[in-house]
């Protein structure tokens, strides 16, 4: 369910704030550093636990008040609030309703992806990244999926560590993995293929208004990390000599990847920067409709810094993607030139002036 209203203390650059979210479209502008990017980490941390921006959660403290933060969200719809402390000296604390929750469990609770400048291109991104993506969006739509991903993972850990040993009688953490790892990969392969079909009927939808050549012929395939025509099985098998060799599992869903191309080309160096930040919006957007279409989710689209890479033919398809989007989107950009474009578009739309929010 959407975020309805978001409450700050001591965060970054606010000692105070309330604000009153829309359930659709949300904007806010401002110059550099009056604190866009900090509303939307806040956003983001009620989703994940975690800051897009930095990994030392105690930098999200504000420095007048260097004792810690509160970070306070509520869904109007179902009521339910999520709290998140965090004293300079303490780890963070994460209540849901008022009771304590493990961060591993807040994104089902309220699921969100971030878009930012240092994760804008999916494209150019590295494998390990795209995995860790969808990967995500599987665990907040599918309970059981945490069982069989750590299950595989668990047992290539214990493989590994014996092929680092030396030890050739890896069957027992063999069929663990075999086992496990069919049923990762059976599971990533269906949720890739739900998202093409959403984001073939995006795009189509957004052509209307706008050309996409640059999208007419992108070709999208999941790798599961080891010959099609094998089964995991076989290929454990048939590697198992060069796994023991280089002392590591070389082939499996854990070299999965999902690989973009312009015809026969990989996009990364056909597509302009732009053009990778907005398809990567489109993908976002893919899974999202996947979530809510599928799985009855509605999770939050977080992009900061919308201007960035975006000419004003691309934002103007950024725009037209936004009738297609049904859950919440929260997006921040320097200035308000794109404004007159987004108000006449949409009637639950609002839009936040970051200076002025200073108190």
């Amino acid at each position: 369910m959407p975020i309805s209203k978001i409450t700050l203390k001591n965060f970054r650059c606010f000692e105070s704030l309330d604000l009153e979210l829309s359930p659709k479209t949300n904007f806010f502008y401002g110059k550099n550093g009056s604190g866009k990017t900090s509303i939307l980490e806040a956003i983001y941390l009620c989703s994940s636990g975690k800051s897009f921006k930095s990994s030392n959660i105690s930098a999200l403290i504000n420095q007048k008040n260097k004792q810690g933060f509160k970070v306070k969200s509520f869904d109007g719809e179902t009521g339910h609030i999520i709290e998140i402390n965090k004293h300079q000296t303490k780890p963070i604390e994460i209540h849901y309703n008022n009771q304590k929750t493990p961060i591993a469990k807040l994104a089902r609770k309220k699921p969100a992806t971030a878009i930012h400048n240092q994760t804008f291109s999916f494209a150019d991104a590295p494998p390990d990244f795209r995995r860790k993506l969808l990967d995500r969006a599987i665990f907040i739509s599918n309970k059981r999926f945490s069982h069989t991903w750590f299950g595989y993972y668990r047992s290539l850990k214990q493989r590994n560590t014996l092929l680092k040993q030396n030890i050739t009688n890896t069957d027992t953490w063999d069929r663990s993995l075999i086992e496990h790892g069919e049923a990762l990969s059976q599971i990533r392969q269906e949720f890739h293929n739900n998202t093409m079909e959403e984001l073939k009927s995006l795009i189509e939808n957004v052509s209307k208004a706008h050309k996409l050549n640059f999208l007419k012929d992108i070709n999208i395939t999941f790798r599961q990390g080891w010959d099609e025509n094998q089964s995991l099985g076989e290929c454990i098998h048939e590697n198992n000599n060069n796994d023991k060799q280089r002392r590591t599992t070389t082939k499996g869903p854990h070299k999965a990847d999902i690989k973009f191309y312009i015809g026969n080309i990989d996009a990364k160096q056909i597509l302009s920067r732009g053009e990778q930040k907005l398809f990567s919006i489109l993908w976002c957007c893919s899974q999202h409709k996947v979530l809510k279409n599928i799985h009855n989710l509605d999770p939050t689209l977080i992009i900061d810094d919308i201007k960035s890479e975006l000419d004003n033919n691309l934002m103007g398809v950024f725009v037209e993607a936004l009738n297609y989007i049904e859950n919440q989107v929260i997006f921040s950009c320097i200035d308000d030139q794109f404004s007159s474009k987004i108000n006449s578009k949409f009637e639950d739309f609002k839009k936040f002036h970051v200076e002025q929010l200073h108190y």
